[in-house]
């Protein structure tokens, strides 16, 4: 009940509004919420040709990047996001900086404080982050 009552608190933060141009998340997140996904079928297989004929392999030893890909990430959902958003905060809201909740992207997916957003919600922030620059 509490997490169906904090979405529900949290999901006018999600949606877009003609107010979303003072956003106060860094942008930088959003390179990995609207990422490129390659359809089924067209990756890199390595060892293997276009026509998937045997070929030598491209990794060279010791090639591989030294950083490890970010897996998991947090922004903060505070009152003062949900203002700058446009929308309406109910008086008596608590202070600017408080935290109502987090959107986390882990495993190619967007979760609102552990759970995930329908494709719906989640069409909206890769809509915002595409056109917010």
């Amino acid at each position: 009940m509490i997490h169906r009552s904090i979405l529900l608190l949290a999901a006018p933060l999600l949606a877009l509004s003609g107010g979303a141009a003072a956003q106060p998340i860094d942008l930088s997140a959003c390179r990995f919420l609207t990422a490129h996904r390659p359809a089924a079928g067209v990756e890199y297989t390595p060892g293997v040709d276009v026509n998937g004929k045997a070929v030598a392999p491209a990794d060279l030893p010791g090639s591989a990047g030294t950083t490890p890909p970010l897996e998991r990430f947090d922004i903060p959902v505070t009152v003062d996001f949900a203002r700058r958003m446009g929308f309406p905060v109910p008086q008596g809201a608590a202070a600017l900086g408080v935290e109502v909740g987090y959107l986390t992207w882990y495993a190619n997916r967007l979760y609102f404080n552990g759970q995930p957003i329908g494709a719906p919600s989640e069409a909206e922030v890769y809509a915002y982050c595409r056109t917010a620059r």
